[in-house]
């Protein structure tokens, strides 16, 4: 959990040890590393920076690249058509062949390789009521262990709001309420007029099947679709080339999540319940989710652990165990930005 998460931060920045890891996580590498290996079709180039310099540090190397690869390109079409235009010329003989030798000696540069990254422009949802859920003096329990008593909440056409918390807390066990997988012992959960839920969490890749491929199944959800739109949407979520081709069996947890989420998205609903979605993804398939759930139009409650997912979407910040470990929920009508700078810590229980 993101308190975990900030607890290990804090103790490998005063470790003084070497430290070699593997991270999908921008703001932990930003804290804790001091070089990037990138590895990229079989070849190894290091940064000296965190994760942010070397984003930087890669553009103007890539620039610099393509530079290089397009001022030897004029070079090699400028000697190319003077050996073409005088290979003929006895007189131009010698000449000739001093360039030919000299174009077999010059060592090529290459193009900059390029990640691929697709974008896929998602539909619009339906609009919903203003109200989209109303959850009106809920209680839960487990057993002995009281986990919301009395607790209300309204949200509303628009919000996006990030639920934090302890491990323990409720996160999960509201959300299951919000998206009727799990009744509340006592009140009400009423979700608004003209509502569409989709509700992501781990059990969400139990409905895959596991006999197709990936293409197969979105064939399946969307046989009305045309074979190119579904492929383009597999790019958009790391599936290219031959991956689509996989059976669903033999993908990892990863891999899985990213199908589901692309499943969930290509025909969106207008309210959106997702527990941990960035779990098991790579850096590349969360920057590209947070940038397609920022043009979702309608309305999200989520779990997550990671801080980039948290700044980049959070409208509305519900902490559950409340300040200075009270029981009692803390609602926050602003960013996950704003609730860290009003508060002073990045999770319940975490001050900076």
């Amino acid at each position: 959990d993101i308190e975990s998460i900030i607890w290990l931060e804090q103790f490998l920045k005063g470790y003084n040890g070497a430290l070699l890891m593997t991270s999908h996580d921008r703001e932990f590498m930003n804290r804790v590393v001091s070089r990037i290996a990138e590895i990229d079709s079989g070849e190894i180039i290091a940064y000296s920076g965190n994760y942010d310099f070397y984003e930087r540090e890669r553009a103007i190397r890539e620039a610099n690249q393509q530079a290089a690869f397009a001022r030897q390109q004029a070079m090699l079409a400028k000697e190319q058509r003077f050996i073409e235009r005088f290979k003929t010329h006895a007189a131009k003989a010698a000449q000739v062949q001093s360039r030919i030798k000299a174009l077999d000696k010059i060592e090529r540069v290459e193009l900059p390789k390029r990640r691929q990254v697709v974008k896929f422009e998602f539909r619009a949802p339906p609009r919903s009521g203003d109200q989209v859920a109303v959850i009106e003096k809920v209680s839960k329990r487990y057993g002995a262990r009281v986990i919301y008593e009395d607790f209300s909440l309204t949200i509303r056409r628009g919000e996006r709001w990030a639920v934090m918390g302890r491990n323990g807390a409720g996160k999960t066990t509201l959300l299951k309420m919000i998206a009727g997988a799990l009744p509340p012992d006592s009140g009400s959960v009423r979700l608004g007029a003209s509502l569409v839920t989709g509700y992501f969490a781990q059990q969400s890749l139990d409905v895959l099947d596991g006999d197709l491929t990936v293409i197969g199944q979105l064939q399946k959800d969307f046989p009305h679709d045309s074979l190119g739109s579904l492929r383009t949407l597999a790019g958009a979520f790391q599936f290219s080339g031959d991956d689509v081709e996989k059976k669903i069996r033999s993908l990892s947890g990863g891999e899985k999540s990213r199908l589901a989420i692309a499943r969930m998205l290509y025909d969106p609903p207008n309210f959106l319940v997702l527990d941990e979605p960035t779990n098991h993804l790579d850096l590349a398939t969360k920057e590209m989710l947070v940038e397609a759930l920022r043009e979702f139009e309608g309305t999200m409650i989520f779990v997550s652990h990671d801080r980039s997912f948290l700044r980049g979407l959070a409208s509305r910040v519900l902490e559950l165990g409340g300040e200075s470990g009270t029981d009692r929920p803390l609602v926050y009508p602003g960013s996950y930005v704003e609730y860290v700078e009003k508060l002073g810590h990045e999770a319940p229980g975490i001050r900076t």
